[in-house]
């Protein structure tokens, strides 16, 4: 499955750890968006692990989505790459 994850992690460390776990998994797009490619299994281990880098006003947002909303998605810096292409379009 296709996921999009957004997070706002007020705390430099946990924002460092999160930011390692999801590059395991995907790849950053922005400053705090990810897009990953993951199984079921991977998914929900996900689901599990990210509420343990929040706290009281931090904000993590998991969107899925199927291959027809990726492929009418569209990067529009020509740059770039496509969103959910395997290809890392973001350095920080």
């Amino acid at each position: 499955m296709y996921l999009l994850i957004t997070y706002d992690i007020t705390s430099d460390k946990r924002r460092r750890k999160l930011d390692k776990l999801l590059s395991e998994y995907g790849f950053r797009v922005n400053f705090s968006v990810f897009e990953l490619e993951v199984d079921t299994k991977t998914y929900k281990h996900l689901l599990e692990k990210l509420p343990t880098f929040m706290k009281e006003r931090d904000s993590i947002r998991i969107y899925r989505h199927t291959r027809d909303t990726i492929a009418n998605s569209h990067e529009l810096n020509p740059k770039l790459s496509h969103p959910f292409s395997k290809e890392e379009s973001y350095v920080l």
